[in-house]
């Protein structure tokens, strides 16, 4: 499983030369955990194709505002954003996080 990130630098985001997958997690919510655990069946592609960043919004809920601010998204969680050459290309919240559609983005 991927670690929670605890300080996301937005610069070092946006320098990033793969395209970056932000997950934003609860652990106190069962639709989080069935999402969550769907990704990580494609946890291997993803790595390869991709940064991928955990975000724990219970336990960092600034961060997971402050990126949602940055991005002009809605919060939302569970959430997957994908970032591609520093824009936003796809958003999905709750039982819409599939795998396959991310992977498509990438």
């Amino acid at each position: 499983m991927w670690s929670y990130t605890t300080d996301v630098d937005i610069s070092s985001i946006n320098s990033e030369a793969k395209p970056v997958v932000i997950i934003k997690h609860s652990n106190r919510c069962s639709i989080s955990s069935v999402a969550l655990n769907r990704l990580l069946e494609s946890q291997a592609e993803l790595d390869q194709s991709a940064h991928v960043i955990l975000i724990d919004v219970v336990a960092n809920r600034s961060n997971s505002l402050l990126l949602a601010s940055h991005l002009g998204v809605d919060h939302e969680s569970p959430q997957v954003i994908v970032l591609k050459n520093n824009e936003v290309v796809y958003v999905a919240s709750h039982m819409g996080i599939k795998p396959s559609i991310i992977l498509s983005y990438l």
